[in-house]
């Protein structure tokens, strides 16, 4: 499900991110493989459901913990549209 927009997909529909140990906090990662260890957070392929689950913290009870998320990170997928939630 994606932390952005609330859409039900396929995992290989959506986008995998990782948060990841890192000077004693935790760092949101894409994870491109789905082969990284730890929870899997999910958003549609697109830079607004990226910036929309990072507004309103979804990484960061996705994660159950603070998670600093990089903006650029959003960046990866250009000018994708949202999917309107389920």
């Amino acid at each position: 499900m994606c932390l952005g927009c609330g859409r039900r997909a396929p995992k290989r529909d959506l986008a995998r991110y990782v948060a990841v140990p890192e000077g004693g906090g935790m760092v949101l990662t894409r994870d491109h493989g789905a082969s990284m260890p730890g929870r899997g957070l999910y958003t549609c392929r697109s830079g607004a459901c990226f910036q929309r689950a990072t507004e309103r913290r979804g990484f960061a009870r996705g994660a159950r913990g603070p998670v600093v998320v990089d903006a650029a990170l959003a960046g990866e997928f250009g000018d994708g549209e949202a999917v309107s939630g389920a």
